[in-house]
């Protein structure tokens, strides 16, 4: 656990001297809420929630789908450490695999559950997000739970791919696949019967169910449990076989 430790006191470093990749995927979906934020709850309100408009269902969305895009920074962070030439330095400490995963992945889940505190203020500051009796510990577990889950799934894959490009193609097709059969876009209801059927597969489906339920439907702790759950056996699984496949000595490329 020094290892561990030691790795993310120096991502963290690293956050602090260049947090601009940070500012960018906090504003992007900023930007994008008052455009979509109408026509989501126009559908709302077709789907029979009279009172809805629109903050509901945009913001989680915009926060779910560009999460993945900032879960991604994990694996750049790792590949990173190759690029510069350190990750010698890394292999030299003789540190078990799950200690090494977890010092990068401890500050980016952290980074993660902050970012979504902070997205979830400004949709309540500038649209009006209200819980509306929705449960407060509920909304903490699905944070933290998504925030576990991406970020696993993201170092899963650093841990099996060999190049940084192949890494962001799939967090890039990701957050996009995931996010519009999750309903992260726009309401499941508005999906096809087939993306309908096969999008509990996907993390952001759960994350969108448990959201869904707290800001539309006034949903207590136990209505959104199972998402919740659901979250943390994603991200555990991710984890296990991310350890499983995790090779200290396997060569990475960082951008040629």
């Amino acid at each position: 656990m020094t290892t561990a430790m030691a790795v993310a006191r120096h991502q963290m470093r690293i956050l602090r001297s260049d947090p601009m990749f940070l500012v960018l995927m906090f504003l992007m979906p900023l930007a994008l809420m008052p455009i979509m934020r109408r026509a989501l709850g126009l559908n709302l309100q077709a789907a029979g929630f009279a009172n809805a408009d629109g903050a509901e269902q945009v913001v989680p969305g915009q926060m779910v789908l560009f999460g993945f895009f900032v879960a991604g920074g994990v694996s750049f962070a790792l590949f990173r450490e190759h690029g510069w030439r350190t990750w010698d330095r890394i292999r030299a400490s003789a540190a078990a695999p799950a200690a090494v995963l977890a010092g990068f992945s401890g500050p980016w889940i952290l980074i993660h559950m902050l970012y979504q505190v902070l997205l979830l203020a400004a949709g309540s500051m500038f649209f009006g997000l209200r819980l509306n009796g929705g449960s407060l510990l509920g909304l903490a577990l699905v944070v933290a739970g998504f925030s576990f889950c991406t970020v696993s799934i993201v170092l899963l894959a650093a841990a099996s791919f060999r190049t940084v490009n192949q890494v962001q193609a799939l967090v890039n097709l990701g957050a996009m696949v995931f996010g519009g059969l999750g309903g992260a876009l726009v309401p499941i209801e508005q999906l096809p019967g087939w993306a309908r059927a096969i999008a509990p597969v996907t993390p952001h489906y759960w994350a969108m169910k448990a959201h869904r339920r707290l800001f539309l439907e006034s949903a207590d702790f136990g209505d959104v449990v199972v998402p919740v759950l659901v979250l943390f056996g994603f991200g555990l699984m991710a984890s296990a076989v991310g350890v499983w496949r995790f090779r200290a000595d396997e060569t990475k490329e960082f951008f040629a």
